[in-house]
């Protein structure tokens, strides 16, 4: 066959299919309503008025189903409640935070992290993100708004100003 002709072929194969598919979308909405017979099932069957429980009891076994060997029963031996133990209380230490205020961060366009503004203890520092400063302070994240700051093993949300 020729290209021509295997072209022609394949287009009368898309277009009756497309066809086709168009009929079953759209072929029942072009029928009258006179035409269409609705067929309603109808069940006469009578439901029992009672139901019964189905019980069943399980018998213990004691053989293993793996093994098959029989398993031996611990009986229950009650434990004798000991003298409490006294848990030894420990102190709360509060941990001094020095004063912190978070006064903003600066960007350049050439450095990848920013130096934020910060001011502790009454001196001014410009310090990067991921460094450590004053006495094992470190600043976990940064926002606009606030920094999350780790010291000492305990956390805290400093705002702005």
């Amino acid at each position: 066959m020729s290209k021509k002709h295997l072209n022609i072929v394949l287009l009368v194969g898309v277009v009756s299919i497309w066809g086709l598919l168009i009929y079953k979308a759209f072929g029942n909405s072009f029928t009258n309503e006179d035409e269409q017979q609705n067929y309603a099932v109808v069940i006469n069957k009578e439901l029992p008025v009672s139901i019964q429980k189905d019980t069943v009891k399980l018998k213990s076994y004691s053989r293993d189903p793996f093994l098959g060997n029989l398993k031996n029963r611990r009986v229950g031996i009650s434990k004798t409640k000991k003298g409490s133990v006294i848990q030894k209380v420990r102190p709360v230490v509060t941990i001094q935070w020095p004063q912190l205020r978070y006064l903003g961060f600066v960007k350049e366009a050439t450095a990848k992290e920013p130096l934020l503004l910060l001011k502790v203890n009454g001196k001014l520092m410009r310090k990067k993100f991921s460094f450590e400063f004053y006495e094992g302070m470190k600043i976990l994240n940064f926002y606009r708004d606030s920094i999350l700051v780790k010291f000492k093993e305990e956390q805290k949300t400093i705002k702005k100003g």
